[in-house]
Order: structure tokens, then sequence, then C-alpha cells
């Protein structure tokens, strides 16, 4: 199985990193998973020439900051909760009602400008008005349940 984009971008890195000449580069692919391009790698080839740039000097830094984590913002937990909640309680996965909804009630135009805090209240108003729903449907599938409106004349 080739392998995938991110693996080649990591390779594309490292070529740059150690500033290999296309040459250069064509001939470590040959020479050590004796393929012609990365395109053709396959993961035991990939694994050999990663250890292989890594002993020419080749560090992967990662980043210190986790993707999609903003200090004081909602964590993509909260937004992946607070979007399933909205589909859930709406029956769309519409962004465009749900900024709506936001915009009226928190002041922000779409779930990513969320602080922690209106997150947390967003995700317990979403659960509150989902609730609200399903008794109301479970009012209305029980009509015995129901009062009886009798009028007097």
């Amino acid at each position: 199985m080739p392998i995938s984009k991110q693996q080649k971008a990591v390779i594309h890195v490292a070529k740059s990193q150690l500033h290999m000449a296309d040459e250069d580069y064509r001939a470590l692919l040959l020479r050590v998973a004796g393929v012609r391009s990365s395109s053709d790698l396959e993961e035991p080839g990939f694994e050999a020439l990663m250890a292989e740039l890594e002993r020419l000097g080749f560090r992967l830094i990662k980043s210190r900051v986790q993707p999609g984590r903003r200090e004081g913002m909602a964590t993509p937990a909260q937004v992946g909760k607070i979007f399933a909640l909205w589909k859930d309680f709406s029956g769309k996965k519409d962004d465009l009602e749900m900024g709506r909804w936001l915009e009226k009630y928190f002041h922000v135009s779409h779930v990513r400008f969320l602080d922690d805090r209106r997150a947390s209240k967003a995700i317990v108003a979403l659960e509150k008005m989902a609730e609200w729903r399903a008794q109301k449907a479970r009012a209305i599938a029980s009509p015995e349940t129901q009062p009886v409106n009798r009028t007097t004349r």
C-alpha cells in the first residue's frame, strides 16, 4: 500500500530542511528504498528512508500548540458536541441556521468564536432544547396523558 500524503509531505520537508538537490534526493530514494519517486514508496521503504534522513540530520519539529486548541476558546471537543447537539435538535447540519441561533443568544456568528464558558452554556442550552423537544414528541405520541379541554356553556 502506498504511503499517505502526510508521509510524502514529511519526506519533502526533510529534503528541504537538509537542502538536498533533486538528484541527491532521487539517488537516496533508489539506494535506501529501491524506488525513484516518493509516490512509489511503501511503508517499509518510508521507514528506511526516514531513518536515513534522520541520520543525515533531519529533525521533525512538532508544534507546541495543539491543532484546533486556542487558549480561552471552545475546545475541539466542545465544538464537536455543539455541532452534534445542533444536528440532533434541528435535524440539519446547517451552519447558517446554527449561526443565527448563536448570534441571537451568544452574540457570536459561528461556534469557533465561542469562548470556553459560553461554549459550555451553549451545550447546556442545546441539551435542554433537545429534552424539551423529546418531551413534546412524547406528549403528542400519547394523547391519553394530555389534559382534556372541556368548555362549559
